[in-house]
């Protein structure tokens, strides 16, 4: 039977606990490369998928007992109940991991594009971000890359808002959404474009949707699909019309009838 050992800290000005802290942040969490997950959810899922990379997980006070799949390789820490709950921001009253990050992979236009559809994601909102990624995993896109801007992948909302689907993803980081080429067969996916229904995808192409408020650049519009929706509502938010249009790609593959599972995404 495997002895579980549980390390005890109680001061706020202890080093691990300040370095946590930062987490709570996407700018420390660049830093450190690692990112403080939370919900019994998302923290079971890291710890099935991502085994190596469980770094500790917290508990706070003295009956939370910690979850039965932690890893050999991951300490275990005690905190007193007003430390742990400032690091439980969404007060999940469950056990937190800080998890340390993979590596994104890098990509850039000279790359190119593998067959199938390329997500590319400049969300700002990690709501939005963390939805289009859920999407993209369950229409089955080739890859998915974060642009620069985009939120952290692992900020709370995004995890929470992606269902956990980031922790399965294997996402890859891109450009500016200006310096993505016109040469590449890119869709980029607009309110002023065309009707995406009647709309041919290329065997190969990337789908491009515009940041929150400024949208696509102007030169990108020019070329740009849309969502048709009624005319007395403007627009759709962002998420929602990339799941859309990913929808509207799947099924005319056929992906969504023979269920195909989403590759090297």
């Amino acid at each position: 039977m495997r002895v579980v050992r549980i390390q005890e800290i109680t001061s706020e000005e202890n080093p691990s606990v300040k370095a946590w802290r930062q987490l709570l942040a996407p700018r420390g969490m660049k830093k450190q490369g690692r990112a403080l997950l939370s919900g019994p959810k998302i923290v079971s899922e890291a710890l099935r998928v991502l085994p190596e990379r469980a770094e500790t997980v917290l508990l706070g006070g003295p009956r939370m007992t910690p979850p039965e799949d932690v890893p050999e390789g991951a300490q275990i820490v005690r905190l007193p109940s007003p430390i742990f709950q400032e690091l439980d921001t969404s007060g999940t009253h469950a056990p937190l991991l800080v998890l340390r990050l993979p590596d994104p992979e890098p990509w850039t236009p000279a790359d190119g594009l593998p067959p199938g559809l390329t997500l590319f994601l400049p969300f700002q909102d990690p709501e939005n971000l963390g939805a289009a990624i859920r999407s993209g995993l369950a229409f089955g896109v080739s890859r998915i890359v974060l642009l620069v801007g985009a939120a952290h992948p692992f900020h709370p909302k995004t995890l929470r808002a992606s269902g956990g689907a980031v922790i399965r993803a294997h996402l890859a980081q891109g450009p500016t959404l200006e310096s993505l080429p016109g040469t590449l067969p890119l869709v980029p996916l607009s309110a002023e474009g065309q009707d995406i229904t009647r709309f041919e995808f290329p065997a190969t192409c990337g789908l491009v949707p515009g940041v929150e408020g400024p949208g696509l650049p102007a030169a990108w519009r020019e070329r740009a699909v849309s969502i048709p929706i009624r005319p007395e509502v403007e627009s759709l938010n962002a998420a929602a019309a990339v799941a859309i249009a990913l929808h509207e790609w799947a099924r005319r593959r056929g992906a969504l009838s023979r269920g195909t599972a989403t590759q090297g995404v």
